[in-house]
């Protein structure tokens, strides 16, 4: 874990000069992307819940120029590795670029019908230029907006790269990042998930506990019928052997009979 930079408490020593900052208006057709945005960071939230030197969020501006306050984006998630999480959380009103030290890590955006042009035009420039490490974008419609349902890029020598996907027959895709060494999926239908790329098997906690859960119990079930059926046979086998001394026990009574 590196270093991380200590956040000033911009709510006491004002570090933005006072401007004027112009509300954007908000998408009318948000929701589309709601759902998939609240299933990844769920998931995103998880994997590093317990890190913190890594900052999550979305729908916050990332403001990148201390002397406009309007020259900000708005991630639909991102995430920064190696900062001070709580104090941006507590000491900041935004995630500012220059009091953090660094840009976001990782960029994900979802698309709308309003929202896609910006996605594939000047916010991929600006995070380009921004230097964020990675860029990946989610379509909910299967690839209508986006030309592909997933679609990654990683930072080389200060250009994005797409990187290469999987595609299955059940018209299902693959896409691994390399930053969060994770599988982004899309089912072919309609759900995004995070797999880890080592078992195939979603990340999400819940999931993983009852398909443990499941696996318990089957071992369970097993472990009781093996029992039984070595109760039983260890039943059959004395009772054969009961039987055979038995049988042992009449044939030498008959055999001193015969002998008198």
């Amino acid at each position: 874990m590196a270093a991380t930079r200590i956040i000033t408490n911009a709510w006491k020593v004002r570090t933005l000069p006072d401007i004027f900052y112009e509300e954007p208006e908000p998408a009318e057709d948000s929701m589309q992307q709601d759902l998939p945005i609240r299933r990844i960071a769920h998931l995103l939230d998880e994997r590093y819940e317990h890190r913190p030197d890594v900052f999550i969020s979305g729908r916050i501006f990332v403001s990148y120029d201390i002397t406009n306050g309007n020259r900000r984006v708005e991630p639909d998630l991102f995430i920064a590795f190696d900062v001070d999480s709580a104090g941006i959380r507590t000491n900041l009103p935004n995630f500012w670029i220059w009091e953090i030290g660094k840009a976001p890590d990782f960029v994900m955006e979802v698309a709308s019908p309003s929202t896609a042009s910006n996605d594939l035009g000047w916010k991929r420039e600006l995070y380009q230029q921004l230097e964020i490490q990675e860029y990946w974008r989610f379509d909910p419609t299967g690839g209508d907006l986006y030309g592909k349902p997933i679609a990654g890029e990683r930072l080389v020598a200060g250009r994005y790269e797409e990187y290469s996907l999987q595609y299955g027959g059940d018209g299902s895709v693959r896409g691994h990042s390399e930053l969060l060494d994770v599988v982004f999926y899309w089912d072919g239908e309609e759900s995004f998930d995070v797999l880890d790329p080592a078992t195939g098997l979603t990340i999400d906690k819940r999931v993983a506990a009852e398909a443990r859960a499941d696996r318990e119990q089957e071992a369970r079930v097993v472990a009781e019928a093996a029992l039984s059926l070595e109760q039983a046979a260890r039943g059959q086998a004395e009772t054969r052997a009961n039987a055979a001394e038995a049988e042992l026990s009449r044939i030498r009574g008959q055999l001193r009979r015969e002998e008198t």
